[in-house]
C-alpha cells in the first residue's frame, strides 16, 4: 500500500537519498536539470510524493513552469520518479493525475523517457506530441571549420556578458518552449551548479554584440554535453553554427578530456539533425512529450 504525502523538511532530505538511489540504478540522471534545480522546493513549481506504509519514498512528481517569453503562453513541465521495483503498479498514474488536477486550465508537458510513464499518460489520455532526441559519437573529431569574417569568439564572462548572451539566446531559441525566453536568474541558477566551467562557454561576438553563442557541459562520467548552441536568426546558414559546434567539441575533448560527445535536439529539426548525422553523431535515446486535451 502507498499514500500521497506531503514534503516536510524531514522527508525533503529522504526525497535527495531517493533520487540519488534511482540514479545509481538506471545510470542516468533521474529528473532534467531544470526539474532537479527544484528539488529543494522552487517559485512556480508543484510537487507530489508517494510513500509506501513502510515510510519509504517510492515516487516523486514535479511540476514546473516555463515561460514562453512577452507575447507568448507559458506552459507546465511535468516528469515523475518511480522506484524500479515499484514502476508500472500504479504509481506513475497516480502522481501524473494529482499534478495535473492542481494545475488548472494551463498547458502542460509530460516528458517520460521510462515505458511505465509512457504508458500511463497513453492510458490517461496524454498524446505524444514531441520528441527529443539524445545523439553521441566519439571524440576526436576532425571537424573542419573557419571563423565568419567580422565575427571574434570569446569566452563568456559571469555577470559580464550575461544581457548580451541573454539577448542572443532568446532570438536563436525564439518560441520554443524552454529555452526561448530565459532570464538573469535562470542563466545565475545554471552557473552554481558543480559542472559550470566558464571556459567552455564560448560567445560569437560582432562589434558589441553576441551573434552565436556554444554552451558546453562536462558530465561525471566523462562525457562531454554540447549543452546548447544556438546563432540569431540573421546569421543562420552562414557557417557560424557549424565553427562553434566544432569549437565546442575541441573544448570537450583537448581540456575536457572526454572521450564521447552528446547532445540533444528536437525530433522534427530536420536541418539540425542532418548536420549531426554528417559528423557523426547518432541517436541513442529518444525521450518522449504528451500533452493532455481537457
Amino acid at each position: 500500500m502507498h499514500t500521497l504525502a506531503v514534503i516536510d523538511d524531514d522527508r525533503r532530505a529522504l526525497l535527495r537519498g531517493f533520487l540519488d538511489a534511482v540514479h545509481l540504478v538506471d545510470g542516468r540522471e533521474p529528473l532534467s536539470e531544470y526539474k532537479a534545480m527544484r528539488v529543494d522546493g522552487g517559485p512556480e513549481t508543484e510537487e507530489r510524493l508517494v510513500v509506501a506504509d513502510s515510510g519509504a519514498i517510492i515516487g516523486y512528481g514535479q511540476a514546473a513552469w516555463h515561460s514562453a517569453g512577452e507575447g507568448a503562453v507559458g506552459h507546465w513541465g511535468l516528469e515523475v520518479v518511480v522506484a524500479p521495483e515499484r514502476r508500472g503498479d500504479g504509481v506513475e498514474s497516480e502522481l501524473i493525475a494529482s499534478l495535473r488536477g492542481g494545475l488548472g486550465d494551463a498547458a502542460m508537458l509530460l516528458w517520460g523517457s521510462d515505458r511505465h510513464v509512457a504508458a500511463a499518460a497513453v492510458a490517461g489520455g496524454w498524446h505524444l506530441t514531441r520528441e527529443l532526441n539524445k545523439m553521441m559519437r566519439s571524440l576526436p573529431l576532425d571537424c573542419q571549420h573557419e571563423t565568419s569574417v567580422g565575427v571574434s569568439i570569446a569566452r563568456y564572462r559571469p555577470e559580464i556578458d550575461d544581457e548580451a548572451w541573454l539577448e542572443a539566446n532568446n532570438a536563436a531559441f525564439s518560441g520554443h518552449p524552454e529555452n526561448g525566453a530565459l532570464t538573469v536568474e535562470d542563466l545565475r541558477q545554471r552557473r552554481r551548479r558543480l559542472w559550470f566551467d566558464p571556459a567552455g562557454f564560448l560567445l560569437a561576438w560582432e562589434g558589441d554584440r553576441v551573434v552565436g553563442s556554444c554552451w558546453t557541459k562536462l558530465h561525471d562520467d566523462g562525457v562531454g554535453e554540447i549543452y546548447m548552441i544556438g546563432v540569431i536568426p540573421e546569421w543562420s546558414g552562414r557557417g557560424l553554427g557549424t565553427t562553434l559546434l566544432c569549437l565546442g567539441l575541441d573544448y570537450l575533448f583537448i581540456v575536457g578530456h572526454a572521450e564521447r560527445a552528446m547532445l540533444f535536439v528536437e525530433g522534427d529539426n530536420e536541418r539540425a539533425t542532418r548536420l549531426y548525422e554528417e559528423l557523426g553523431f547518432a541517436v541513442v535515446e529518444t525521450v518522449s512529450a504528451y500533452t493532455y486535451d481537457r
